[in-house]
């Protein structure tokens, strides 16, 4: 499997940790809900630039 060319995919697991890590502190009580707000909005934020850096952009049609 290539991970040149899965953005879509990629964006997606981002998005799913940065929720799972979020509502680990908002709903699941684990750590402050601070720090799950902190926690996601940095995944989602990292994992966005990392996923747009290392990735082709999707091809024209």
């Amino acid at each position: 499997m290539r991970l040149k060319s899965k953005r879509r995919e990629l964006q997606a697991v981002n998005g799913a940790v940065g929720l799972v890590a979020g509502l680990g502190g908002i709903v699941g009580r684990m750590y402050a809900p601070e720090t799950g707000v902190f926690l996601m909005l940095a995944i989602w934020i990292i994992g966005a630039t990392l996923i747009n850096l290392l990735t082709d952009p999707p091809s024209k049609k």
